[in-house]
C-alpha cells in the first residue's frame, strides 16, 4: 500500500501545474480525493487497535502495581510496544495525508 501512495506522489511531482488543461485538474482532484480518503479508513483501521492496546496497557500496569506479578509488568510493556509501532504507522500515514494536501492545494491554485 506504501509503495502505491509513493508512486502515486511521484506521479504528483512529475506534473506540471501550468500546462495541464482543466479537464485533467478535475481528474487529479477526484484520484487525490479518492486517495484521501482511502488513507482516511486506513487511519481508523490503525487508531481502533492503538487504542484497544492502550487501553489493556493501562489495565495491566494498573494490576501490576497494585498486585505486584512481573507477568502483569512483561504484558503491560508488551502492549505498549505494539501501541507505539502502531502509533509510528499513523503518524507515517498522517504525513502522506499532508503531502496529499498539498497537491490539492497546487491543484485548486490553479
Amino acid at each position: 500500500m506504501e509503495k502505491r501512495f509513493r508512486d502515486y506522489i511521484r506521479h504528483l511531482e512529475k506534473l506540471d501545474f501550468d500546462v495541464i488543461s482543466e479537464e485533467e485538474v478535475w481528474e487529479e482532484r477526484e484520484k487525490l480525493q479518492l486517495m484521501l480518503t482511502e488513507i482516511h479508513q486506513e487511519m481508523v483501521r490503525m487508531l481502533i487497535p492503538m487504542m484497544a492496546f492502550l487501553i489493556c496497557t493501562c489495565i495491566f500496569l494498573a494490576t501490576a502495581f497494585t498486585h505486584y506479578f512481573v507477568g502483569s509488568y512483561i504484558a503491560a510493556a508488551v502492549m505498549a510496544l505494539v501501541t507505539v509501532y502502531l502509533a509510528i504507522q499513523y503518524k507515517n500515514l498522517g504525513g502522506v495525508v499532508k503531502k496529499l494536501c498539498a497537491y490539492i492545494d497546487k491543484l485548486t491554485a490553479k
